[in-house]
């Protein structure tokens, strides 16, 4: 699989990048809006899918009582398990978001998936396994690109201004597999254009009750234009 080689290959480079807070995206913006969303986690269950190299998962350990992370990259999995094997309510394991997980019906309170599922070609799987795997009244949380990022940048291509970033950007209705330099302009991923209802229906579909939408903008030459799309479902 192309995708899990590209990140296998920039474990290292991901794990310098985020260190222990995450890196100026993830601490400032991102992490903030999950945590309010997510509320006191005392006594509760967690899965971080798609947990990379772990400084997520972790602080949700803080404060939960139990938090598992998986990965589909057995390289990251590896890692969390070397730098946290002291921590004793955090465990990681393999999984591919697009595969049955290894969980009993009902078995978490919350489940969070943070910048993952612009990276998954389809969500349907996903969506089906985190309502098997999630109590009733829990909450499903994730955090993507937002779709309308790029199309900021297709249009800056239009006027003739390509953004070095994306190989090749289309249009918001376009949703073949593209590549982009990313992590810090050191790694080509290889990622798949959604709309926003392509990363809300397959969840309404299985039955999930969207709860809260946040977006997130980050400032391009003094404009805000959108940076992250959070979804926070709820197991009605």
């Amino acid at each position: 699989m192309k995708t899990k080689s590209q990140w296998d290959s920039a474990v290292d480079i991901y794990n310098e990048g985020m260190g222990e807070e995450g890196d100026v995206l993830n601490n400032t913006l991102i992490y903030p809006i999950i945590i309010k969303l997510l509320g006191d986690l005392k006594n509760k269950s967690v899965l971080d899918s798609g947990c990379g190299s772990g400084y997520f998962t972790a602080k949700l350990a803080i404060n939960a009582k139990e938090v598992i992370g998986t990965d589909f990259s057995e390289s990251f999995i590896k890692l969390c398990k070397h730098k946290y094997i002291t921590v004793p309510n955090l465990s990681f394991q393999q999984q591919d978001v697009t595969e049955k997980m290894p969980f009993k019906d009902g078995s978490f309170d919350s489940i969070t998936s943070k910048m993952v599922l612009q990276y998954v070609e389809d969500l349907q799987m996903f969506a089906d396994e985190s309502f098997r795997i999630l109590r009733k009244s829990g909450h499903l949380i994730i955090a993507v690109d937002h779709p309308f990022n790029t199309q900021f940048y297709f249009a800056q291509k239009l006027a003739g201004s390509t953004n070095p970033k994306y190989k090749s950007l289309s249009h918001y209705f376009d949703r073949n597999e593209q590549t982009k330099r990313s992590l810090w302009g050191k790694v080509d991923l290889s990622w798949y254009p959604k709309t926003i209802a392509d990363y809300i229906m397959p969840f309404i579909d299985k039955g999930f009750y969207l709860n809260t939408i946040e977006e997130l903008s980050e400032e391009k030459k003094g404009t805000p234009i959108p940076r992250v799309l959070i979804l926070d479902f709820l197991k009605k």
